[in-house]
């Protein structure tokens, strides 16, 4: 390997590290959006639609997950 070659991986590398932290990031801002809309319902009712959204953020969390190996926690 070059040392272009190498600088280009890292680059690409990178690139798809900061898609996946804007992912992320979306991520978390419908959450926050899916939490507002939870403490404006009225206790022990979630309208349908809302239940929907649940869902599909839960289902994208998930799938990220399945695709991120998991790091070994310190002890």
């Amino acid at each position: 390997m070059t040392q272009e070659e190498a600088v280009a991986a890292l680059t690409k590398t990178n690139e798809t590290l900061v898609k996946v932290s804007n992912e992320t990031d979306a991520l978390l801002r419908e959450i926050d959006k899916l939490n507002d809309a939870l403490a404006n319902q009225p206790a022990g009712s979630v309208t349908p639609e809302l239940e929907a959204a649940i869902h599909a953020v839960d289902a994208r969390a998930n799938a990220i997950d399945e695709l991120v190996a998991d790091v070994p926690q310190p002890e």
